[in-house]
């Protein structure tokens, strides 16, 4: 949200008549507000969970049988879980490259590319799906001349092709 506050302020504000006459991005505070916001919407969570009594397990899970999770638990020890019904809602996990090691540095996850230090110069984004995009539109709209590399003949292969076509149109302008 941050970037493209920053990115309507510097491409759009002054045909509105606002004018700046030194506008500039506090990358250290950008980051602050998002990690502020991070941590309320995962309080929010875990608020809503208690609102409506569903039990927040975290750990590292196993199926143990078709109506049980085996949970190995966070802060120590593990327990079962037991339920009529199972939703394996696992997230998001980063695909590596044969060869590549990600240090979190020069060469960063979805979730490292939320936490640099400075503005790249120029990122190069390996895969055009969602997170990816999202990654590389952030850091172009702070400044970063971005290239994204994508082995698939299109971008988002889950989209619509319209859609998708469309959105690659944006995303090139």
């Amino acid at each position: 949200h941050s970037s493209h506050m920053y990115h309507e302020a510097k491409s759009s504000f002054a045909h509105h008549g606002v004018k700046f006459s030194n506008l500039e991005v506090d990358l250290p505070a950008m980051m602050a507000q998002k990690d502020k916001a991070v941590a309320g919407l995962t309080k929010g969570i875990e608020g809503l969970f208690k609102k409506n009594k569903v039990t927040y397990v975290k750990g590292f899970g196993k199926l143990a049988s078709p109506s049980e999770v085996s949970v190995d638990l966070s802060d120590g020890g593990s327990t079962v879980v037991k339920g009529k019904n199972i939703i394996i809602a696992t997230g998001s996990d980063v695909k590596s490259l044969p060869g590549v090691t990600i240090d979190e540095k020069k060469i960063v996850s979805s979730t490292g590319a939320l936490c640099l230090s400075e503005i790249p110069k120029k990122l190069v984004v390996i895969g055009a799906g969602y997170i990816g995009l999202e990654m590389g539109s952030v850091w172009n709209r702070l400044g970063s001349e971005v290239t994204v590399v994508e082995f698939a003949p299109d971008i988002v292969p889950s989209m619509d092709g319209e859609v998708r076509k469309q959105f690659q149109r944006m995303l090139e302008n």
